[in-house]
Formats: C-alpha cells, structure tokens, sequence
C-alpha cells in the first residue's frame, strides 16, 4: 500500500476531503510522529528557560525554609522560656535589694533569714542594758 496519497493535491483540506472519501473506515488511532527541526529548537530553548526559572525557585524556597525554621525556632525558645515559668510559678531574676538588719535577723524585702557575724552591727550596749536588766550599767538616771 503507498504511503502517500493525494499528494498530488497542494490544498490540506481537499487532500483530507479526498482522504475521507477513499477510506473505507475512520479510526481514533496513536502513534509518533517525528518533530521538525525548528520546533526542536524551540522546545530546547524552552527547556533551557524551565530549568532556569527552576534553580531560581529551588533556590528562593531554600531561603523561604531557612527563613521560616529561624522564625519557628525563635518561637519554640520563647514557648520554652514560658512554659518553664508557668511550670515553675516563678522566674529567677538578679536585681538590687536593699538589706535591713534588725536584732538578729537580716531582712530583705524579698526574704527573710537570721543575720551572720559579719552582718551585725557593732553595738556599745546591748538592747537589755537600756531595759535595766543588767544592774551594773545602769546609768543613775533610771531611778
């Protein structure tokens, strides 16, 4: 059987018509057809371009990423830093505190604990030698 029918026919529909006509059966059929040189050319240029634009994505995605998992990861060491508080039902904090020592005791408006030697202060008499406990200090005016 010839391949080429109706090539003496330069018109592309009457060469179908005339194709039609003679056939003795129409039928929905796939299968390779070669590609002209200037489409292949155009399809290699096209590929060219996708690869391209396809680097320039990866690469922004992979910024995007880095972006986002420093984002998540500020956010998880603040829920952290909370979540320990919360868990705690306190935080440990370093500020001034003023000290007060009174008797024996050392009081700071945050605590209180018994005052060490070096804390007291240096007293010429004690707290009983001006209630008169103590017979041999008294001074005479407290008759």
């Amino acid at each position: 059987m010839d391949r080429f029918l109706g090539q003496e026919i330069q018109d592309a529909k009457e060469r179908e018509q005339f194709l039609r006509d003679n056939a003795d059966a129409i039928e929905e059929l796939g299968y390779t057809k070669p590609i002209p040189t200037a489409q292949l050319d155009v399809l290699k240029d096209q590929l060219v371009q996708n690869n391209i634009q396809l680097r320039d994505i990866r690469a922004d995605k992979k910024e995007a990423m880095k972006e986002f998992s420093n984002q998540i990861k500020e956010l998880e060491e603040v829920g952290d830093k909370v979540t320990e508080k919360l868990k705690n039902r306190s935080e440990y904090v370093s500020e001034q505190c003023y000290k007060f020592i009174e008797d024996n005791e050392v009081g700071m408006l945050v605590f209180q604990r018994p005052a060490r030697p070096d804390e007291k202060q240096p007293r010429l008499f004690t707290k009983s030698d001006f209630q008169g406990s103590n017979p041999f200090l008294r001074t005479g005016t407290d008759d």
